[in-house]
């Protein structure tokens, strides 16, 4: 399927998979149209079982500089009655698909990251950025509070103060101080950025799939647990882990034997 204003490349033999948000001359602003083909992407990425890790980005100077009020009004479209229907705004239903994906997520901010392009950022697992990358929460600019999930995972990352310095403000968070701060992971030079990203999704595709993606669903799960319940999250992951039989038994065969694994997430 073609998009508009979305590149897919999927690299099947290192299980990668790069969505590129590709209207550079707004800063990749999603209109009314784009957020339907982000979900088909998050969708069709996230029932493809050769793609372990999922990396974002933008082309040109944005990463996503959020909701592009001057792209296709909702009217322009024909919706179908579940949509017309639908409580939820689209930024938030674009945050809850995105969180429920449970593959791991690297969202490369190539430049700013606004509205809902920081949700996007916030909802992935790691970020990596550039002295290029900023944020700004921008919601509040449009008489709106938080939206895309920042006001469950914004405070999580940074801490309580800290998320309502940046959203109550409105303030802009240049790359050192998102650094600092835990906003990004990684902080590279601009030609090096998606280098880095690609080498995180690596790292993540030499590890058994099944363990890295149950993981994530555990650590995820722990954001609301009790200590107990964390605990027990943790052993039924992972007994879910090793139904992946192949790669539970090779991961201990390439140990004894003193060699690289090599995992098929089977």
């Amino acid at each position: 399927m073609a998009y508009r204003h979305l590149l897919l490349d999927i690299d099947r033999d290192r299980h990668v998979a790069t969505v590129t948000l590709n209207k550079p001359e707004r800063l990749n602003a999603i209109d009314q149209d784009d957020k339907f083909d982000i979900l088909d992407v998050i969708d069709k990425l996230n029932a493809d079982d050769d793609v372990w890790v999922i990396i974002w980005t933008g082309a040109g100077r944005g990463f996503c500089s959020g909701a592009d009020l001057q792209g296709p009004r909702p009217s322009e479209r024909e919706q179908p009655l579940n949509g017309l229907l639908d409580e939820e705004t689209w930024i938030s239903r674009q945050g809850r698909a995105l969180y429920e994906v449970d593959k791991p997520m690297i969202a490369a901010v190539n430049g700013v990251a606004a509205g809902a392009g920081f949700s996007l950022a916030l909802c992935c697992d790691l970020r990596v950025g550039t002295p290029h990358s900023r944020f700004v929460s921008v919601f509040q600019e449009r008489s709106l509070p938080p939206e895309g999930g920042m006001s469950f995972l914004l405070s999580r990352v940074v801490g309580l103060s800290r998320a309502m310095d940046i959203c109550l403000t409105s303030r802009r968070v240049e790359a050192e101080e998102a650094f600092r701060i835990g906003l990004l992971d990684r902080l590279e030079p601009v030609e090096e950025l998606m280098t880095a990203a690609n080498a995180l999704a690596d790292r993540m595709c030499h590890l058994p799939p099944a363990a890295v993606r149950v993981s994530k669903r555990a650590i995820r799960a722990g954001l609301e647990a009790s200590f107990a319940a964390a605990t027990a999250n943790e052993t039924k992951y992972g007994g879910i882990a090793r139904r992946a039989k192949h790669d539970a038994e090779e991961s201990v065969k390439s140990f004894v034997e003193r060699r690289t694994p090599r995992y098929t997430g089977r």
